[in-house]
Formats: structure tokens, C-alpha cells, sequence
């Protein structure tokens, strides 16, 4: 049985003074500041709700971390207590003038030095349910929940992560509270979301909620909405807000339904800090420029899966200002077997200076597409990892294909497709009756011949292993 670790002096100490709370808040004017986060922990552990609160009218440092504990929740009575310490300073109860500028809710905090942030506790608040109507009583202010110093707005610092079931969204509980707080605290309070994750949740909700946010704070948004009932009026709403994200650096948009208006995308033109765009749904075919041409900035990552891409969006991206600057472009599950020869020929020549990843999965190219592809492949000097596989293309034609692309020293990884060998295509995208011997003894050959060109350091794997 494993002996517990002893308490450390300065933890005993913590405890002792934690016995008697009205002491403790009482010390707090006097306290070291090197006790502080040896205290603070200790409160939370405890629950000391009335400590916790004075301990934040008088955190001396500049944030307060409450993401670290990840063996203890936290309640809603100590959150509650931690707001009630941000909005009101009582100086009969603690003179010494917080310095609290940042409450940070998320993982992975940055800071390191407790002297600049100390860490204390849980996680990040997580919305899985709309904003509840508070009723009117709840929105007046109390006269004697006015703040009685003149003093900067604290930000808290959180991920959002709002979920919706069946069209159905309803917030509760401590996250609808602090939005509420947040709404009421005329100015006190700054919410600042980095991450914002949207599930199926109504554009209408998200529109309310995006309201009470520091859009500026924001950095990605994940959009995740299936649903084919929403107003035009919401969601040109929503991308007018997501405009306003002016530090938004990757946006995620999937499982968009059918009649969703590309020309909303012209809302996102004051985006100054783009960098990555994520595209997954099926009807963007032939409105790629709706898109893109309104960007400021070229992108460095575009993620475009099964959205059924044109000849003409092909040839707009090869045109457009992104096409110089990609480091990462993915076209998986789009079919692209009439665009060569032609326009994705062109376009990697024009990301060939750039161009570091690269993802060509289930495009339906043919061996003889694939080969005509390699003259303007072999010029992305800068080309690190090649998906390609789940397309088809027979043995001699991979090995064709790594023989040439042996030369891009840059290139560490390579996803090759299952050899027409080893394999039975029932179409472009499903096959059965995988001889797995046959395919080993591929494998050991390609390997063998990446010796032979002095390229071991190439890592090959095939569609099998990454099932």
C-alpha cells in the first residue's frame, strides 16, 4: 500500500490558517506573496468559499490559472465565489488592491512562473447545452453589488464548447451563470473565448451568445451544423460576427447543409489574421472563389474534403494570391481526374515554393494522371509528407512515383495506396479480397528500393495501416 507524501510546512501551515476563516481573511493584508499560491490551492481543496473569494480581492499577481487540479472539480458555489471576488472589493474587509487582471479556464496556460500567474485549479467551462432567458429581476442590478473602486475590467480566459442535440440547445447550470454575470457586470467582466467549438447548435443561440464575447479574443472557431432549417437572417448574422474576430487565425466550417449561401463568406473580408481555412461539406462545387477572393490575407493552410470541387475551382485556386503561399493543402474525397492534365498540374507548380503537405487521398486520379502529376511534384522542394493512397495505381507505378520524389530531400513521409496487385477494386473508392502477403512483400520492396536510393529516412505506410 503506498504511504501518501507528507505535507510540506508551507501546506500544514496553509491548513492551520484555513481552520479559522475569518482569521485567514483577516492575514491576507499581510500575507507573503510567496504564500499565496500554496494558499489559493488550499482554499479551493477545502472549499474555504469565503477565502477563495477574499484571496481573489487581493491576488497579487497579474493572472490566476483554475485549469491545473485535473483530479478535483471545482463547484459552482467556489466559482461563484471566485466572480463575486472579481466584481466587488470590499476595503474594510481587504485594503490591499487585487492585482487580477486575467482568470485563465484554459489547459494548457503558457505562463510557468508563479510569480507572473499562479495555478490553482480545474478546467475549462464546457457549454453542452441555449442561453436561458434570466428573468427580468435577475438582470437588475443590486446597488450594493456596484463595484466601489474605479478600476480595469478582468478578462476571464476560456474555450467554449457549445453542443446542441436534434436542433435542441439549452444552456444551464454554472455556464449560463457566468454569461449572465458577464452581461450584468456593466463593463467589470470580459469574457474572452480563444477556442470556440459550435455542434448543431442554432445559429440564432450561437448569434446571442457571440454577443456577450470579446469577438477580438476569439482565435478558431469550429463549426460543426447539419441542420437545413436556419433563417438566411441568422446566419448572415453570424458571419458578420465572425468578421469582427479580427485575430481569428483558423476557421473550421463541416457538415454545412446544402442550401447554405456562399456569398455569406464576403462577410469575412475584414479578417486580417487568417491562416487556416477548413472546408468540409458537399455543395461548395464551382463557388470556391465566393470563398476565397474576399480573404485579405493569403492563407498558408486550406483543407477542402468532399466538396465536390469543379475544373473551375481548381483553376481559380491556381490563379488566386493562396496559391503561392500554401503550406498545406488537402483536396481528399474530391474528384480531380479531370483536372489533369491541366489546372492542379498548374497549381502545384505555382505552390512549389511553399508547398510543404500535401493530401491527394480519394481524388480518383488513374496511374497515368498520377505519373503526369510528377514533373510538377518534384519541383515542391520544400515537400514533407505526400498522402495519395485510395487511389489506383498498380505496383510499378508506385514505385515510379517514390523514385522520383526520392530526390525531394525535405520528404519524410509518404501514404501510398493498396497496389491493384494486392487488392480487388470494386470502384474509385472500395475494394476487398486484400491479399495481405502480396502487399507485405510490396511494402518490403519499396523499402529496398528507398535503400537503394540512399532515402531509408523516408517513412512509407499504406491505407491498411491506418486502419
Amino acid at each position: 500500500m503506498n504511504k501518501q507524501e507528507p505535507l510540506s510546512l508551507l501546506d500544514l501551515a496553509a491548513q492551520s490558517l484555513l481552520s479559522d476563516e475569518d482569521s485567514a481573511v483577516r492575514a491576507l493584508e499581510e500575507l507573503p506573496v510567496v504564500l499565496f499560491p500554496t494558499l489559493s490551492t488550499a482554499a479551493f481543496t477545502g472549499g474555504h468559499i469565503k477565502t477563495v473569494k477574499a484571496l481573489v480581492q487581493a491576488w497579487p499577481f497579474p493572472c490566476l490559472h483554475l485549469g491545473s487540479l485535473k483530479d478535483q472539480s471545482i463547484t459552482q458555489d467556489l466559482l461563484e465565489a471566485v466572480l463575486d471576488g472579481l466584481e466587488f472589493v470590499p476595503s474594510e474587509v481587504c485594503p490591499r488592491r487585487s492585482k487580477l487582471k486575467v482568470l485563465d479556464f484554459t489547459h494548457d496556460f503558457e505562463h510557468s512562473n508563479w510569480e507572473e500567474c499562479s495555478e490553482t485549479s480545474p478546467a475549462p467551462f464546457v457549454i453542452t447545452h441555449t442561453l436561458e432567458e434570466p428573468e427580468a429581476e435577475q438582470l437588475m442590478p443590486n446597488p450594493r453589488e456596484q463595484p466601489q473602486h474605479t478600476q480595469e475590467p478582468v478578462e476571464i480566459h476560456t474555450d467554449l464548447f457549445l453542443g446542441g442535440l436534434f436542433g435542441f440547445f439549452h444552456l444551464s447550470g454554472f455556464p449560463s451563470y457566468i454569461l449572465q454575470r458577464v452581461e450584468r457586470s456593466h463593463g467589470c467582466l470580459r469574457l474572452c473565448c480563444r477556442t470556440l467549438v459550435i455542434n448543431q447548435v442554432p445559429f440564432r443561440s450561437v448569434v446571442e451568445i457571440l454577443g456577450m464575447l470579446e469577438l477580438e479574443s476569439i482565435r478558431e472557431v469550429r463549426l460543426h451544423h447539419r441542420s437545413r432549417f436556419c433563417l438566411e437572417s441568422d446566419i448572415i448574422q453570424f458571419f458578420t460576427q465572425v468578421g469582427q474576430m479580427s485575430n481569428l487565425g483558423n476557421l473550421i466550417m463541416s457538415d454545412i447543409p446544402w442550401d447554405f449561401p456562399a456569398d455569406s463568406f464576403s462577410l469575412l473580408s475584414p479578417l486580417g489574421h487568417l491562416q487556416k481555412l477548413y472546408l468540409t461539406f458537399g455543395y461548395l462545387s464551382g463557388q470556391l472563389h465566393k470563398m476565397l477572393s474576399g480573404l485579405q490575407k493569403p492563407l498558408e493552410t486550406l483543407v477542402i474534403n468532399g466538396c465536390r470541387l469543379t475544373e473551375n475551382d481548381i483553376t481559380y485556386l491556381s490563379q488566386s494570391v493562396h496559391a503561392t503561399r500554401l503550406k498545406e493543402l488537402v483536396l481528399c474525397s474530391n474528384n480531380l481526374s479531370q483536372t489533369v492534365p491541366g489546372p492542379l498540374e498548374v497549381l502545384l507548380g505555382e505552390m512549389s515554393g511553399t508547398l510543404q503537405h500535401l493530401n491527394l487521398r480519394s481524388c480518383r486520379l488513374k496511374e497515368s494522371q498520377l505519373k503526369a502529376l510528377l514533373p510538377a511534384l518534384c519541383s515542391c522542394s520544400r515537400l514533407r509528407s505526400l498522402v495519395f493512397y485510395d487511389n489506383v495505381i498498380s505496383t510499378s507505378g508506385i514505385m515510379d512515383v517514390l523514385e522520383c520524389l526520392a530526390r525531394l530531400m525535405e520528404l519524410k513521409r509518404v501514404q501510398y495506396p493498396v497496389p491493384t496487385e494486392c487488392v480487388v477494386y470494386l470502384d474509385e473508392y472500395r475494394w476487398g479480397n486484400l491479399n495481405r502477403v502480396e502487399l507485405a512483400r510490396v511494402h518490403a520492396k519499396l523499402q529496398e528500393m528507398l535503400q537503394a536510393l540512399q532515402r531509408a529516412d523516408m517513412q512509407l505506410t499504406n491505407s491498411t495501416s491506418l486502419v
